[in-house]
């Protein structure tokens, strides 16, 4: 799958798919926007979104992480948003949210992280926007693609 990029260079990427069955980035930002990876339709690979998130502070830990929100509605609806623009995205395959459950109050270790990130709190409660985001973008998402 590549090297996960998190940053690149174009050579770099190129170089990948000519060994890689498939290219991997690591995109934290709203959306993916297509015509900003548009350098992809040539290389003749597919591609995945290896990491992702957004964050908020309304409820949870007090960090929203890289991309972050106003409330958990918006975050559920840029979750949303953030799919369908991989699933419209015909070079992009799939894309893998970071991460299941928040990070911990006083920080991961290693590093510190403590962003609130997850579908679920440090106590294993939901958060029900996420989750049921989740849910809908899911169920159409393979409708969603075949357009």
């Amino acid at each position: 799958m590549g090297a996960r990029f998190a940053g690149y260079t174009p050579e770099a990427v190129e170089a990948c798919a000519e060994f890689c069955d498939m290219l991997s980035f690591n995109i934290y930002r709203p959306r993916v926007d297509h015509a900003q990876w548009s350098f992809l339709d040539d290389l003749g690979k597919p591609a995945m979104v290896g990491e992702f998130h957004m964050g908020a502070t309304d409820r949870g830990m007090f960090h929203t992480g890289l991309v972050s929100t106003p409330d958990q509605e918006a975050r559920a609806a840029m979750f949303t948003d953030y799919v369908h623009s991989v699933v419209d995205n015909p070079v992009f395959v799939g894309c893998h949210y970071f991460k299941y459950a928040d990070e911990p109050l006083t920080g991961r270790a290693g590093d510190g992280e403590n962003y609130s990130i997850g579908f679920t709190t440090v106590v294993d409660g939901l958060y029900p926007e996420m989750v049921q985001a989740a849910k809908k973008v899911s169920a159409e998402m393979y409708q969603r693609r075949s357009r």
